[in-house]
């Protein structure tokens, strides 16, 4: 029979909680839908998420998503399989598909029967329980069962659980037991756990043995919840906001306290998962997203009341496990232990003389606390006004003194303070003193690091232009010296060997030095805090060639601030119980040494199987990438599932091949990759090498890369441009045989080109004869045309001048005047246009590039003519009111309009001319309206048949119906077509027909 007694031990424990830090992930910042409905980790050390809105594989630092499956419904559920045999299986709602997680990479899987997670037989209906979220229902209605690897535990009836063994063998187990109390059920180590909270019962059923325990325990208590999932093999007991997992602990089931976490009721959480590799623990809910609890081996000690001054630079350790800061209060990882008196001192070094005293400088005295009182007695010994700093080293103490412009170092060989046993001068503030040897001591200032011999006036510089904050001996007897802005040192054989800076250059500010149990320095500074193996700083040493690799804690490790404190005395401390104490400014920092874990990579963890050419989608590649010779770019993904800082990464690449390229660093950020771009064709090496230890072991991946050649590049290419360049030789050889037969052929061959250029000279000076005919013709037309069209406005002018000089009627006169502006002022605007007419005959473009307003044309040649027609008593009528548009060039259709206005009036007395335009979805008709004489039938025919005459190019300006011959050329010139017709009872109609296509 099987013992559990170790399990039911676990009563309630008072057990120290890890500190934590939280981030949240939801559809803002990486996962395609705010719902987290499963979590698992495969073989290869990736996260999978299950959302309703497909897959999630997560590495850390970056969320790729899957929802491209050829499926209608991507609301998938929770994870079933074994990730170990990397098979993890999930369905969707409703069991329709099925998706199968294998080698990194999700597929649509086929769904068989036994993939469903229910089924019926008859009217009843049996569901599978993966597992056990805090918020879910179980009905007393619906069997239930729980597939086990050679086992199944169902739930069919009331007050029982059925066992089936691996031979198909069934027992019956009864036990108080109803289908809701399911809630309160885990499986562990193929064991059955049913948990009564009511009665405070625990049973267990192994093998189809049952157990029962009633011994009130964490698993039995009512403010317990229960979440398990079997995938994952993790049991979690949720009680009173602590949070415990089931482990095992010499092959029996143990809890182990992880976080006491106050808002795990505050979110309807569904799935959790805890990775014990980089200790996170994984929170799903179903509408808020991915919540990652980091938990953390550092404890921040600090006063919680309400405007609490929690910058500390100095302490001292007091007892097993506690320190004493400068005002009195006693921390302990925890928080506040006690309080000593104090009272208001100076925030720089307190220090312990050699009876266990307390020393503090306040002003210009110093403070003594009695150890034998409890430190309660005090006595304050007066120094002198200028008092700067109290420091202690070895069995020596030092007082600074300043007056702004030098500083005295006193030293003193006891804590009297009665008389200096040795006085320096220097002219920088001292800083620090530190005792290397009988009788030496180094001085630290604000412009450099000396060398003292005690009762002589020697001061040797070693170090000038720096400002040296603090010197420390680490247990292991080396001297370390730490400066404001120029990293640290170690002193060494009187020299100073300056130590490599991290790759963020953040200590260059470092502040302490403490070495810890296993060969590691640990050094805070104002941003971070570091470690580093003692070894590799030993190794720089000697040869400064050796990479340092630090690695950095920061607040995602559970610190309040990454700024740390330090003054001239070394202010980490080391606790009797091994734990390591240092100042922030925000309260004190513990931590055991021991228990905080460095990460690195897996070497067997380190993928590069993706690749992004140019804008393409992802795509995965199998050892060997092939790149086309018209990619611009290519981005290479390094994936490696590492869930800690990324800044403690150390990746570095290299091309080798036709062009190489030196080791460069790859930067931490969203996503790890290298870029490929502006290489020659031809076969690749990228190589990724990747710190796998923090003894600064490498773990290098290799990919080979293929650019293919452009045709020219080619080798056939090549071959082919050999073969023509022998054959274009070979053809030099002939043609210079054959020089002697192509010289006798010369003199006919010059003769017959000497009569070729003649008779294309010939030819020239006919093309040039007919040109300056037609610029001579092309000269005539403009001139009878411009002639024509302001014939009328000048004739009209000319006639009421003379009607002006013939009347005496002043009011008269005055019109006569007023017709003479206007008709001048219209002819002066038309003038202005008169380049336009020289373009008329030699435009090409019978379009315009912008449309234009048709409206204005008519309405300036109805002011143009409006004063002629006036005198002849007949009224210009614009009926045109509405906008209409027109690409057709606006010179030629000015020309045409001005004359066609210009007949109707010239034949137009005592009436009415109408301007109007029509417009259809096709064409624009322009028309022309009088009332006057009229066109007899004898000449619309004669015009309009030469109009229709496509033989006529170029019409006769001479005689009469010049304007109307020059129309019909324009007219067709433009591609449009003109109607005349007769307007009843008397005039004529001209319509001008504009296509808009």
């Amino acid at each position: 029979m099987r013992v559990w007694a170790l399990f039911f031990a676990f009563l309630y424990i008072n057990i120290y909680g890890q500190r934590y830090t939280s981030t949240w992930y939801n559809i803002d910042n990486g996962l395609p839908q705010s719902s987290a409905k499963a979590i698992v980790k495969d073989r290869y050390g990736f996260i999978w998420i299950s959302t309703e809105n497909g897959l999630v594989r997560y590495d850390g630092f970056s969320f790729i998503t899957f929802n491209n499956f050829k499926v209608n419904n991507l609301h998938f559920g929770e994870f079933i399989g074994d990730p170990l045999l990397d098979s993890i299986t999930v369905l969707n709602n409703f069991h329709e598909n099925k998706i199968i997680i294998k080698n990194r990479f999700p597929k649509l899987a086929r769904l068989s029967q036994r993939d469903k997670g229910s089924f019926s037989k008859g009217q009843d209906f049996a569901h599978r329980v993966a597992n056990n979220i805090i918020t879910s229902n179980f009905y007393n209605d619906i069997h239930y069962f729980i597939q086990l690897k050679n086992s199944t535990y169902r739930f069919a009836e009331k007050d029982a659980v059925i066992y089936k063994n691996e031979k198909g063998y069934e027992t019956r187990i009864s036990i108080p037991f109803s289908n809701k109390e399911l809630n309160n059920i885990f499986v562990f180590n193929e064991v059955l756990f049913i948990n009564d909270l009511k009665k405070g019962k625990t049973y267990s059923i192994d093998k189809g043995k049952l157990f029962v325990s009633e011994k009130p325990t964490l698993f039995n208590d009512p403010h317990t919840k229960i979440y398990w999932q079997q995938i994952t093999n993790q049991t979690f007991i949720i009680n009173r906001d602590n949070i415990y997992i089931v482990e095992n602990k010499g092959n029996e089931p143990s809890l182990r306290f992880l976080v006491k976490y106050d808002e795990i009721g505050n979110h309807s959480y569904c799935s959790m998962f805890y990775d014990t590799d980089f200790n996170k623990l994984y929170l799903g809910t179903l509408n808020n997203g991915l919540n990652v609890l980091r938990l953390s081996d550092f404890y921040v000690a600090k006063k919680e009341a309400d405007f609490s001054n929690n910058i500390y630079y100095a302490s001292l350790p007091s007892g097993k496990n506690t320190i004493i800061a400068e005002d009195g209060t006693e921390f302990g990882k925890e928080g506040i232990v006690n309080r000593y008196r104090f009272g208001s001192n100076d925030n720089y070094p307190m220090m312990y003389n050699n009876s266990g005293d307390i020393l503090i400088r306040k002003r210009n005295s110093i403070v003594r606390f009695y150890k034998n009182s409890g430190y309660k007695k005090k006595d304050s010994t007066f120094i002198k006004k200028g008092f700067e700093s109290l420091i202690k080293n070895g069995d020596l103490y030092g007082a600074t003194f300043s007056d702004f412009s030098s500083t005295q170092l006193h030293i003193f060989r006891n804590d009297l303070f009665s008389k200096p046993d040795f006085v320096y001068n220097f002219k920088s503030f001292v800083n620090t003193f530190f005792q290397y040897s009988d009788g030496k001591i180094l001085v630290g200032t604000s412009d450099g690091l000396y060398s003292v011999v005690l009762g002589s006036s020697t001061i040797t510089p070693i170090l000038k232009n720096t400002h040296v904050k603090s010197i420390i001996r680490t247990k292991d007897n080396l001297i370390w010296v730490m400066t404001n802005k120029d990293g640290f040192y170690l002193f060494k054989d009187q020299k100073l060997i300056k130590m490599p800076n991290d790759r963020g250059n953040y200590l260059q500010s470092a502040h302490d030095i403490l070495e810890d149990q296993h060969g590691a320095y640990w050094i805070s500074s104002n941003n971070g805090l570091f470690k580093v193996p003692k070894r590799q700083l030993l190794q720089y040493v000697e040869n400064r060639n050796t990479p340092v690799f630090y690695y950095r804690f920061t607040k995602r490790d559970g610190f309040l601030t990454n700024e740390f404190n330090g003054s001239s005395q070394p202010n980490a401390s080391v606790l009797e119980n091994g734990e390591f104490v240092f100042p922030s400014m925000d309260g004190f920092v513990f931590f055991n040494p021991a228990r905080i874990k460095t990460y690195y990579p897996d070497r067997k963890q380190i993928y590069i199987e993706r690749v992004k050419i140019g804008n393409s989608e992802t795509r995965y590649f199998r050892n060997v990438l092939d790149l086309q010779n018209d990619y611009k770019t290519a981005e290479v993904f390094i994936d490696i599932p590492y869930f800690s800082d990324l800044e403690n990464l150390y990746i570095a690449t290299k091309i080798s091949g036709q062009e190489s390229s030196e080791w460069e660093q790859i930067p931490a950020g969203k996503e790890l990759k290298y870029t490929i771009s502006n290489l020659s064709p031809g076969d690749y090496v990228l190589r990724v090498k990747m710190l796998i230890s923090p003894d600064g072991e490498f773990e290098e991946k290799l990919i080979r890369f293929k650019i293919q050649p452009f045709f020219y590049q080619t080798v056939l290419f090549r071959v082919s441009v050999s073969i023509i360049v022998l054959i274009i030789i070979m053809g030099i050889v002939q043609l210079t045989t054959n020089i002697l037969r192509i010289r006798n052929k010369a003199l006919k061959q010059i003769v017959h080109n000497k009569n070729s250029e003649l008779k294309e000279t010939s030819l020239n000076l006919e093309v040039v004869k007919s040109d300056l005919q037609k610029e001579t013709e092309y000269q005539k037309k403009l001139v009878e045309t411009i002639s024509h069209d302001i014939t009328t406005p000048i004739r009209f002018i000319a006639m009421l001048s003379q009607k002006l000089y013939e009347s005496d009627d002043v009011e008269l006169q005055k019109k006569y005047f007023d017709s003479i502006y206007k008709s001048s002022e219209q002819l002066y605007q038309f003038t202005l246009n008169l380049k336009e007419y020289t373009e008329l005959y030699k435009a090409k473009n019978i379009f315009e590039e912008h449309e234009y307003i048709i409206n204005r044309i008519l309405e300036t040649k109805k002011k143009l003519f409006c004063e002629i027609a006036k005198e002849r008593g007949t009224i210009i009528i614009n009926e045109a009111k509405e906008h209409v548009y027109s690409k057709v060039n606006e010179s030629i259709l000015t020309a045409i309009i001005h004359n066609i206005l210009d007949n109707a009036v010239k034949n137009t007395f005592q009436g009415t001319i109408a301007l109007g335009i029509t417009e259809n979805k096709n064409t624009t008709v322009l028309s022309v309206t009088d009332t006057g004489a009229g066109m007899s039938a004898e000449q619309i025919v004669v015009y309009l048949n030469l109009f229709k005459n496509p033989k006529l190019e170029t019409p006769s300006f001479k005689g009469k119906g010049l304007g109307l011959h020059m129309v019909i050329h324009l007219v067709k010139k433009i591609n449009a077509e003109i109607n005349f017709k007769h307007n009843h009872p008397t005039g004529t109609i001209v319509d001008i027909t504009l296509n808009k296509n």
